[in-house]
């Protein structure tokens, strides 16, 4: 996992490495370096770069990367925020650095400086922002404000230092005026606004890079917050022996539909197939048991009584007895909200197996949370925001306003890993631990997307994860297939069973080509 630093414990983390022999100038010269090599990574310079440079740290890693262009022959026009002999400590010498290689410093403060930038920037190939960093917690005024203006109005690809200007390194919230970056590279950790939304529409493509700082010194001053990492789902995965057979790969029961929405029952069914289940049952009101057949052959089926064409509270024994040889269960997509149904959703927090409660088996404990802390087995809850809102007694626009103190009070309030699905899906176990996920696309904002969802997690829970890895992998595939089909679909379009038939090409490129480590998003050229 990719630790998620705030702006104090990065703070904290710098000071250590520093006390521990680093020197604070060689981490200052390391970002530059980074930053100059995923710079050029993303494709071909063309025309000249343009530096704008604030006055801190962040700025002195945009004067040193400005002097690395240099030499290696780019044009560079680097502008300062303020006057460049007001700088200290190690921006300072990278001013004078800077000069020596013959770059000539343009500071903003100086009369018609603004129109110089313009002027620069339309010539521009590429700028890179580096006026603020993770020390920012107000809006941009002024001169500040104004160079982010015509950052954003020159219309050319932005690298930006550790952040772009503007945002606030600790939420996913707007401070003001901020910077479009298409790429941003982040200095030794992920920071909150990386992976918290709107902040993280900001900052296009997000490269983490080691800048000298230990491992061990991250991991010690990191919280309870991390960005899931593609080796490591990898690694959970389990192996899938060429002596093997189906019943080594989890038996799930699905318990779902009803009438007019046996859909979800079957769209629950394929992911979890397609995420890797190796026996899946549909238990489901016996009136769309054929509708269920007819749409999926593959999974098995066991028609339940009904009451108007939803599971009837006489279910519940027949349901108990069967869920003792399963591997796992989903409880939830499609299954209405009636007396009866919510009866039998209720007593499922007897059932011994792990469990996946999702959209209505969670609707049945509206306002009830901590009921589902009766349950003794591991249980996976996949609120979208609304239920969680439903569940917490709150708003779904509270929810969104903060999801990381819903998805961990949901938590710790039902003792149960909750998956709160949205962009940048939350993770959080009961300790507080919580996990974002870096994978999806708008393209999934779709109905039964959630659906397929809660199958794979399923499957992945029947198949011996427990269930924060569960839910932290089936995240993490179900982005990824959604990148996999944006690719030919755009960002509109998609039906949720092309997502449930992507995931096994997802699975596959997880588990023998890992995606580059630290990156968050598809790899893309700005200049294409």
């Amino acid at each position: 996992m990719i630790p998620v630093l705030d702006a104090r414990r990065m703070r904290a983390a710098d000071r250590a490495a520093v006390r521990g022999g680093i020197a604070s100038a060689r981490l200052m010269e390391n970002a530059a370096e980074a930053l100059v090599e995923e710079l050029l990574r993303a494709g071909p310079v063309e025309g000249s770069v343009v530096a704008v440079c604030g006055p801190g740290n962040n700025g002195g890693d945009g004067l040193a990367a400005a002097r690395l262009l240099a030499k290696r022959g780019i044009s560079v026009a680097v502008f300062t925020l303020g006057d460049p002999e007001a700088y200290r400590g190690d921006p300072a010498r990278n001013v004078a650095r800077a000069r020596a290689t013959g770059l000539e410093l343009t500071s903003l403060s100086r009369r018609g400086a603004g129109s110089d930038l313009a002027r620069a920037l339309a010539k521009a190939g590429t700028v890179v922002d580096a006026l603020f960093g993770t020390g920012l917690t107000r809006p941009l005024t002024g001169r500040a404000a104004r160079a982010v203006e015509a950052i954003n109005a020159a219309g050319c690809p932005v690298v930006a230092a550790d952040i772009p200007s503007g945002l606030s390194a600790d939420t996913g919230r707007l401070l003001g005026p901020a910077v479009r970056a298409f790429l941003t590279v982040a200095f030794a950790a992920a920071k909150p606004a990386h992976v918290f939304w709107p902040a993280r529409g900001f900052c296009g493509r997000v490269v983490v890079r080691d800048i000298g700082i230990p491992t061990r010194t991250l991991l010690s001053r990191a919280g309870d917050l991390a960005l899931a990492e593609a080796r490591d789902i990898s690694a959970w995965l389990p192996a899938r022996p060429a002596d093997s057979h189906k019943g080594d790969f989890g038996r799930l029961a699905v318990i779902a539909g009803s009438r007019g929405k046996a859909g979800a029952a079957v769209l629950t069914a394929r992911g979890a197939l397609r995420a890797g289940a190796g026996l899946v049952t549909v238990f489901c009101p016996a009136s769309i048991e054929p509708v269920v057949v007819a749409s999926l052959p593959e999974a098995m089926t066991r028609g339940l009584p009904e009451e108007d064409g939803a599971l009837a509270r006489a279910a519940s024994s027949a349901l108990r007895e069967a869920l003792e040889s399963f591997d796992a269960a989903v409880a939830g997509p499609g299954l209405g909200t009636g007396r009866g149904t919510v009866r039998v959703v209720e007593e499922l927090l007897a059932a011994e197996c792990p469990l996946v409660f999702d959209a209505d088996a969670l609707n049945a404990f509206a306002g009830r949370a901590r009921r589902l802390s009766r349950r003794r087995s591991p249980t996976l809850l996949t609120p979208h925001p609304g239920e969680a809102a439903r569940l917490l007694g709150t708003t779904g626009a509270a929810v969104q306003k903060d999801r990381l103190a819903a998805v961990t009070k949901l938590a710790r309030a039902s003792g149960a890993v909750v998956l709160l699905k949205g962009a940048a899906s939350l993770t959080a176990a009961p300790s507080g631990r919580v996990t974002v996920n870096p994978t999806g696309t708008p393209l999934m904002a779709t109905a039964g997307s959630g659906d397929v969802l809660a199958g794979a997690a399923g499957a992945l829970l029947s198949g011996g994860l427990n269930a924060e890895q569960a839910a932290i992998a089936a995240a993490y595939l179900h982005g990824s297939a959604g990148e996999r089909l944006s690719r030919t679909l755009g960002d509109a379009g998609l039906l949720a069973r092309e997502l449930a038939d992507t995931l096994p090409l997802a699975r596959r490129a997880l588990r023998e080509v890992p995606e580059e480590e630290g990156t968050m998003g598809r790899p893309w050229n700005p200049r294409q």
